[in-house]
Formats: C-alpha cells, sequence, structure tokens
C-alpha cells in the first residue's frame, strides 16, 4: 500500500454538473471552501474520513422467506400482466 507523509495535489477534470452543482451548495451550506468539501466527499466515500460512510441494508426489516406469502404476489402481478381493452378505446 502506497503511504506518503507530504499532502499530495490532484487536478480533477470533467466532473458531472450535478456533481460540481452538489459539491458547491455543500461548501457554500458548511461555509467552507469548495476544497474542503471535496476532500470531505473523497475521504467519506473512500471511509478514510472522520465519519466514514456507513452502508445500511433494510434486510432485517423484512420478513423471512417463509413467511411471505408468495400466492398473494402471484395473484397482483397476474393482474397486472392483464389488458382491460375498455381502457384502450
Amino acid at each position: 500500500m502506497f503511504r506518503s507523509k507530504r499532502k499530495s495535489q490532484y487536478t480533477i477534470r470533467d466532473v458531472p454538473q450535478a456533481t460540481d452543482h452538489r459539491l458547491r451548495e455543500t461548501a457554500a451550506l458548511e461555509d467552507i471552501s469548495l476544497n474542503q468539501a471535496t476532500l470531505r466527499a473523497i475521504q467519506r466515500g473512500l471511509g478514510t474520513g472522520e465519519q466514514p460512510l456507513k452502508y445500511r441494508s433494510v434486510r432485517d426489516l423484512l420478513p423471512s422467506a417463509t413467511a411471505v406469502d408468495t400466492s398473494g404476489w402471484a395473484t397482483v402481478l397476474s393482474e397486472m400482466d392483464s389488458v382491460n381493452p375498455e381502457e384502450w378505446k
């Protein structure tokens, strides 16, 4: 693994407009420089910041696979696949 004691400098090109907008918005809201906002975003994304991004799953909130009524889902899905000719007049 590469480790350097000195700070590195980067030039980032072709930043998507939505990313640029979000970074500038964050910098303005937090009253920090665009550079600081960008560094924080990179650190969060890489999990190297003070507060790394935590991914959460909702899987624990779902009922177990054995508790799911698959016949009910099959009925709903089959109703969605049917076409009512009266609605297409």
